[in-house]
């Protein structure tokens, strides 16, 4: 395996899922809420839909691009309905200490999270579409198609770039949780369900733009 083209993909991985965004926020939230498992299992979720695009870009797969391109508009649309719900919900959700689970969730409860945060990546063609620049832009450096292992070995990385953020995210957030009152987690609940729907409504409104 080429470890500076796994590196390559580690990097573009992170790239990718570092910057804030809905995922990012649903991650804090558990990890303060459920704690690292819960957390790490909701990156899970944004992790599969990520490896699905790198791998439609790094095999150009072009039925997968035509597709988005034919369906970015109900995709944004979808996508900004799904986060304007989520986000609404969440921050009229009472918080209480009391309820809160501090060991690992129930598998129903678990593969519920991780569908939520697959549902929100896989239909934000964004995520598509920043693949496809940064492999564009990459591709002098990349050279996927000199072999055949060259493909599955970004992908591996922008798995591993992926969850390294998630597990740092997670980690952090859930260790300095037990400092949070419930007062300021009542505030976070409400500000982060809030922050999700305006990530909505900027998809929505850039969608009928």
């Amino acid at each position: 395996m080429d470890l500076s083209l796994l590196l390559t993909g580690v990097a573009i991985g992170l790239a990718v899922t570092a910057p804030l965004g809905p995922v990012n926020i649903l991650v804090i939230r558990n990890a303060i809420w459920r704690g690292f498992g819960a957390a790490c299992l909701v990156g899970l979720g944004a992790v599969a839909a990520d490896v699905l695009y790198a791998a439609a870009v790094a095999y150009g797969v072009s039925w997968v691009s035509h597709v988005i391109e034919i369906y970015a508009l109900p995709l944004m649309m979808t996508g900004g309905v799904l986060l304007v719900f989520t986000g609404v919900w969440l921050a009229r959700k009472r918080v209480d200490l009391s309820t809160i689970k501090v060991e690992e969730p129930q598998a129903a409860r678990a593969v519920g999270r991780m569908l939520a945060a697959f549902g929100i990546t896989i239909t934000n063609p964004g995520e598509f579409f920043g693949f496809l620049a940064i492999f564009g832009t990459m591709s002098g450096v990349l050279h996927l198609h000199e072999d055949a292992t060259r493909p599955p070995t970004v992908i591996a990385g922008v798995a591993i770039g992926g969850m390294l953020w998630w597990l740092f995210l997670s980690f952090i957030v859930s260790r300095f949780r037990s400092r949070i009152s419930e007062a300021m987690l009542a505030r976070i609940s409400r500000w982060t369900g809030l922050l999700i729907a305006a990530f909505g409504f900027a998809l929505l409104l850039e969608a009928v733009a």
